[in-house]
């Protein structure tokens, strides 16, 4: 038995498809608890249609995302949690999957994600199979779909659980104070898939969040670089360059940069270096449409990805919403 956690704040045009989702997965014990944080459109009327036992639903005032998944842990029955968006649409054996891999109190389990936009997948985000390169792609770049968590409740709790104080990138900041004791587990294929909008976190202003990303970041990376092992100069002025170049200041990122052998740099920090260069609201759109993965899905879908969006189009159908 699980519990399932979605929610919600004005997301009355998405909700019945991550709902459909998940009362369509290939496992049925689980209760899932849906919490409407303060939303002032037709949410609670579109979650009330759904007519099933195992939903658990709470209308609460507006307290923000941290808050409310820390009230949902407190109500949750079981020991196992799992996290659903509000506007995504999880795979229909996803849990199942994820509960295959989930052995030990500190294991947190995640899924690689398809990203779409209306009918279509736009991209993919796989991550490293290797826990250390994985944690070290969480510690730089975050690199998870949080959406997707699988994982024990009092893990979770024993260690503050969400910080309430964040505007944004809750998630995140809990990744970052559970990585020297925990196990990041991600499931082999695509189980999961987050949908692009103007009111998503994906697609909002990226250079207003950078900076709160930088925030968090700052504690740790004032400690050193962990997880990447013993460091030279030359690979600490190299990581402090993409940190600077992703969400501080992009001069910054030239600094550490130009402490290195240019012509030793490979093709991608060289492309960084001049792309620094550009205006904060060019870099601003290639970040935000993601537009490296993106050219990687088209130019893959016609090869190694063929199938992605078929299963997507089947499984949406099923969805009878």
């Amino acid at each position: 038995m699980i519990s399932i956690i979605t929610t919600n704040y004005n997301y009355s045009g998405f909700i019945s498809e991550a709902i459909s989702s998940i009362l369509n997965q290939t496992i049925k014990d689980f209760e899932y608890i849906i919490v409407d944080d303060g939303s002032t459109d037709d949410s609670e009327s579109v979650i009330q249609m759904f007519d099933d036992d195992r939903i658990r639903f709470f209308k609460i005032s507006h307290i923000g995302r941290a808050a409310a998944l820390n009230f949902a842990l407190k109500k949750a029955k079981y020991d196992i949690i799992a996290l659903m968006d509000a506007d995504d649409i999880a795979h229909p054996s996803r849990l199942e999957k994820e509960l295959e891999l989930l052995k030990k109190q500190n294991q947190l389990v995640f899924c690689n994600t398809a990203f779409f936009k209306g009918e279509r997948i736009k991209y993919l985000l796989k991550n490293p199979e290797s826990n250390l390169e994985l944690k070290r792609k969480i510690f730089l770049h975050g690199h998870l779909n949080n959406s997707s968590a699988l994982f024990y409740k009092d893990h979770i709790i024993k260690n503050a659980g969400y910080d309430e104080s964040l505007q944004a990138y809750e998630d995140y900041d809990l990744w970052l104070r559970l990585l020297d004791e925990s196990e990041f587990i991600i499931v082999n294929g695509l189980h999961h898939y987050m949908r692009l909008h103007e009111g998503s976190l994906t697609t909002s202003n990226q250079n207003k969040l950078k900076h709160l990303l930088y925030s968090i970041q700052k504690k740790y990376f004032n400690e050193g670089f962990p997880f990447y092992g013993s460091l030279d100069k030359y690979q600490k002025n190299m990581l402090s360059g993409w940190r600077e170049f992703f969400y501080g200041n992009r001069s910054s990122a030239r600094f550490f940069w130009r402490k290195l052998n240019l012509s030793e740099l490979n093709t991608k920090v060289m492309l960084c270096f001049l792309l620094s260069y550009l205006p904060d609201s060019f870099l601003a759109l290639i970040k935000k449409n993601r537009i490296r993965l993106r050219l990687d899905f088209t130019f893959k879908k016609f090869f190694d990805y063929r199938s992605i969006q078929k299963e997507f189009n089947i499984i949406r159908k099923s969805l009878n919403v």
